[in-house]
């Protein structure tokens, strides 16, 4: 058994082994798996959820479901009795998403495999995945800075993974954002001041959108400002080589982070992405049970 809930404690090789067995997958040459996982969701989610669910069922792991809501917990229990039930039970994997950042609670309990679908805005492994399978796929790891994510850094999950992977895979990150929405913690990163910066200096990005609901003065934050200096208009898009590359996580807030002819170009390759996130969580199901 081997948690997913950052990449803290795997080694470059193993994430490299990660990344170019996403691309293997074969949904229709499955070895099947006979075991139970937990899905544990407590805030919405359609990607993050389906895929699992999905995956579970191409691997023949049979699903359980649960929410905060409706568990102990509303009756003061503590997460080690909550895993030790879960364990009792059979279930062998976990897998989380919560808008709590305590990641740190579940690392010490070895007999269940915890997945994170996303903690708070400090992890979401499982997207980092899908989206360096899909710079690998489309050759994009041949910059010195392979990916520029412009948008909510402070508050963003995805962006926190990736570049906990990209810095260990042993690329910089690029960053393009206003003073409000960049991260306290700089290393690793190159910080651009200017469109022009961040085509001269990456061969594509990836847009976040501006989390609303982790603002804490959102009242006072100038959407107008934002879009003028950070949306990726069409106009910006057209001074881009043929082969640059738009990622989004989604979901896309069109006429924030992007405008609309922006989000048809054929440089907008979020299906891309969408096209790994079943294959991506098959090997993380895989990694937590110990099959890779």
């Amino acid at each position: 058994m081997k948690h997913l809930l950052d990449f803290q404690n795997i080694q470059k090789k193993e994430m490299e082994n990660l990344i170019e067995e996403i691309l293997k997958v074969d949904l229709y040459k499955l070895n099947q798996i006979k075991s139970f996982t937990l899905l544990q969701f407590n805030e919405n989610s359609t990607r993050t959820r389906l895929s699992f669910a999905i995956a579970a069922k191409r691997l023949g792991i049979d699903i359980v479901e649960s929410t905060d809501n409706i568990s102990a917990k509303s009756k003061g229990e503590g997460l080690m009795h909550e895993l030790e039930t879960y364990e009792s039970m059979g279930i062998e994997t976990v897998v989380i998403r919560s808008s709590e950042n305590n990641i740190e609670d579940y690392k010490n309990y070895k007999e269940v495999a915890i997945i994170s679908g996303g903690f708070g805005n400090s992890s979401h492994p499982t997207q980092a995945l899908v989206d360096a399978a899909t710079l690998m796929k489309l050759g994009k790891f041949n910059y010195d800075i392979p990916v520029t994510y412009v948008g909510d850094l402070k508050h963003s999950r995805v962006f926190s993974s990736g570049r906990e992977l990209l810095n260990k895979l042993g690329f910089k990150v690029g960053v393009f954002t206003n003073e409000e929405l960049i991260p306290e913690n700089t290393d690793g990163l190159n910080i651009f001041n200017s469109w022009d910066e961040v085509i001269e200096n990456s061969g594509s990005l990836e847009l976040l959108r501006v989390q609303k609901e982790r603002i804490e003065n959102l009242s006072s934050f100038n959407f107008e400002k934002y879009k003028k200096h950070f949306q990726l208009s069409d106009e910006v898009l057209s001074q881009t080589p043929p082969d640059f590359a738009v990622f989004h996580p989604m979901p896309i807030n069109i006429g924030i982070e992007i405008d609309e002819i922006a989000a048809k170009n054929e440089k907008f390759k979020y299906g891309e992405q969408l096209k790994f996130a079943i294959p991506a969580r098959i090997i993380s199901y895989r990694y937590a049970l110990g099959n890779i």
